[in-house]
């Protein structure tokens, strides 16, 4: 590593307005290279980790998986789901598998991007995975990708239904806590389901 480089980078950051860095830490082969953080945020203080979130979400379905909580990713959506009736139901809807939700080619109907309309709808809602279940379709699942934040909260909610723990529960047990990861804030949606699609907040230590 070049420690030149590192300072000239620390300097950019500490000159820049519009980037809002909070901290930069940098790991190489173990070590701790750069460990720098920008006022007012300090090495103890939780960051949200927004979408970064999804990319835990994805890696606790595996563990699911290889605990043999979840078969295979194969599996029908709706079939996580017994107690729950999905209105615009069809054909469509009933291909959705779990591997839809994973590369995001649900084949919902609604508008992500830009200001991602479908999950503000959502967090209006009483039953978010209801709400997500109810969406029309499309088209075929595993048609096109698009993305979608409800669809990823299901996948809280499948990790909730086969293993009987929350999402922040089992990830303490199979994730975080193996890696000895201890200080972790992750809310839940009013039916007590661990969001999704965002708000884990970890130290920027524990994100490394």
């Amino acid at each position: 590593m070049d420690s030149e480089l590192l300072v000239e980078a620390l300097d950019f950051l500490a000159e820049q307005e519009d980037y809002e860095v909070h901290s930069l830490l940098v790991v190489r082969n173990g070590y701790i290279v750069t460990d720098a953080y920008f006022y007012p945020f300090a090495e103890e203080t939780m960051h949200n980790t927004f979408s970064v979130t999804k990319s835990i979400m994805a890696t606790l379905i595996g563990i699911a998986l290889d605990q043999g909580y979840i078969e295979s990713i194969e599996q029908p959506v709706l079939g996580f789901f017994p107690e729950k009736t999905a209105a615009n139901l069809d054909a469509n809807k009933q291909a959705m598998t779990l591997e839809d939700l994973l590369t995001m080619e649900t084949g919902f109907d609604f508008i992500s991007q830009p200001e991602d309309t479908l999950w503000e709808m959502m967090l209006t809602t009483d039953d978010w995975v209801q709400f997500t279940l109810n969406l029309p379709m499309l088209e075929a699942p595993s048609t096109s990708f698009a993305y979608c934040s409800p669809g990823s909260h299901l996948l809280s909610a499948i990790i909730q239904q086969t293993t009987g723990m929350s999402t922040l529960n089992f990830a303490n047990e199979y994730l975080f806590g193996p890696l000895g990861i201890a200080d972790v804030a992750w809310p839940s949606d009013p039916q007590g389901i661990t969001h999704g699609w965002s708000d884990l907040h970890l130290s920027p230590y524990d994100m490394a």
